[in-house]
């Protein structure tokens, strides 16, 4: 952590004996006792030596003398860091900063300790004004990458580490991250580019290569997402969220069995791996195996007891949701019906738990409840929500509303074109085709075009004969 010189690097200057001078130092503060150099320039030989607690006194005395000696606190907090009194440290490095307030090494530590509790608002604000003080200092770009990263604000921890390689175009671990991030937010293009333009500068680690994998396998590419990805099995053989992805990959492609080969593989690595478990569950379902499905999804609930709380609850969602439907298909209605309403209960926030109750209910004939379910989805939603536009326009319709339920099929047909595939499996447990045509007609014959237009949208995914998402 110290910012000291450490003596000895080959081609810089000879090996300095430490013992010796220390003593030559306290040699001379004997004969100039007041002198607060001495007594700093003392403590920064103990910090080259790594004895911060016989620092510490020096730097006291240092400032016993002179206490406008910025740089003896600075290095005082430096030594109690080292020493791991992190409260002290801190308070020295405020005072230094009270003393000069332009002081960049001070704000990048304090920014350092922000970040290790995890209060990213003052770790940002440190650390924004030590990049301002000084844009050149790789480490202070690469904290606040991470302390933005921390705040939930990636797109600026990208901004960060760009300022990285403005300085050192070289530095791979900022590629790395640069390439993680603009995947999670969706960028698969420029993290495309990104992660094959490090793997060209000679990374050899499998973070690029998974990176690109997952880009490819988000632009609908798993042909292009299996080369990567098996390099970086190679690389890297123990990683199983790797190994989890490559039989995705696999699926993708249609090599189901192949997939499951994989997803079993993991499993016998880790026999409660929660992704591995979940996956082999679709297949499951893929195959018409309905209990085998379910069978393993209660695994992967059990699985996902052991998850962090904000990984579990999107997790078990999910679950439930394939549940869901599962049960439906089965006509296990009300065991479906209760699997919606755990889900509602555990999150009440979440608008598709609520969603997926209205949709039960509509299969019911439960139109009151469905009613109900909608409305508490759509407090929980609030505005533009497609997932619980598409539902409530399946109530209206249900419910005789047919222009009602078509203009809200409309506005998601506006805002997502593919989504009757998507939205294919819900739509079965509560239309058939030739409903959904009458529908369409009946519209048609009152002159609203444009809404018998959707609903025929919808009608044919149920028709083209292919499996929803």
């Amino acid at each position: 952590m110290s910012s000291v010189h450490q003596p000895g690097a080959p081609g810089e200057q000879p090996e300095i004996d430490l013992d010796k001078l220390v003593q030559q130092y306290k040699k001379a503060i004997k004969n100039r006792p007041d002198d607060g150099g001495l007594q700093h320039d003392l403590g920064l030989v103990y910090m080259q030596k790594g004895e911060p607690q016989k620092a510490i006194p020096a730097f006291q005395k240092a400032l016993q003398m002179q206490p406008d000696m910025t740089q003896a606190r600075h290095f005082l907090a430096v030594a109690y860091a080292e020493k791991g009194d992190i409260e002290r440290a801190k308070s020295e490095w405020e005072e230094v900063i009270d003393d000069e307030p332009d002081h960049g090494p001070a704000h990048y530590f304090l920014g350092w300790i922000y970040t290790a509790r995890g209060s990213w608002d003052e770790a940002i604000e440190y650390l924004e004004r030590a990049s301002d003080l000084d844009p050149k200092q790789v480490q202070v770009h690469h904290a606040l990458a991470e302390a933005y990263i921390g705040a939930g604000r990636p797109m600026d921890a990208v901004g960060a580490w760009r300022k990285v390689l403005e300085q050192k175009p070289d530095d791979l671990r900022a590629r790395h991250n640069i390439g993680a991030a603009l995947c999670d937010q969706g960028h698969y293009d420029e993290a495309i580019k990104v992660c094959e333009e490090t793997i060209k500068m000679g990374s050899d680690s499998p973070i690029p290569r998974v990176n690109l994998a997952l880009a490819q396998l988000a632009k609908n590419r798993p042909e292009k997402a299996e080369a990567p990805m098996r390099e970086a099995l190679r690389l890297a053989p123990d990683d199983l969220d790797a190994r989890v992805n490559m039989g995705e990959i696999l699926a993708r492609q249609g090599k189901l069995d192949e997939a499951c080969r994989t997803w079993e593989e993991v499993l016998d690595r880790d026999g409660d791996n929660p992704d591995a478990l979940f996956n082999l569950g679709q297949a499951a379902r893929v195959r018409g195996d309905q209990e085998e499905a379910l069978k393993l999804w209660d695994r992967a609930m059990d699985a996902a007891s052991d998850l962090p709380d904000e990984v579990q609850t999107a997790y078990t969602d999910q679950l439930r949701a394939n549940r869901t439907l599962v049960l439906l298909g089965e006509g296990r209605y009300d065991e479906a019906l209760e699997e919606c309403l755990t889900a509602a209960e555990n999150h009440p926030q979440e608008p598709m738990n609520w969603n997926r109750a209205a949709l039960v209910c509509m299969r019911l004939g439960r139109l009151k409840d469905a009613e109900k379910y909608v409305a508490r989805a759509e407090e929980a939603a609030g505005d533009d929500h497609l997932g619980t536009s598409f539902i409530s326009g399946c109530l209206r319709l249900a419910q005789g509303q047919l222009r009602a339920g078509a203009r809200l099929w409309r506005q998601v047909l506006e805002e997502e074109s593919d989504a009757p595939a998507v939205v294919r499996t819900q739509l079965r447990a509560v239309f058939q085709a030739e409903q959904l045509q009458e529908f369409a007609e009946r519209l048609q014959e009152d002159n609203h075009t444009a809404e018998s237009d959707a609903v025929l949208a919808f009608c044919e995914a149920l028709t083209d004969g292919q499996e929803g998402r």
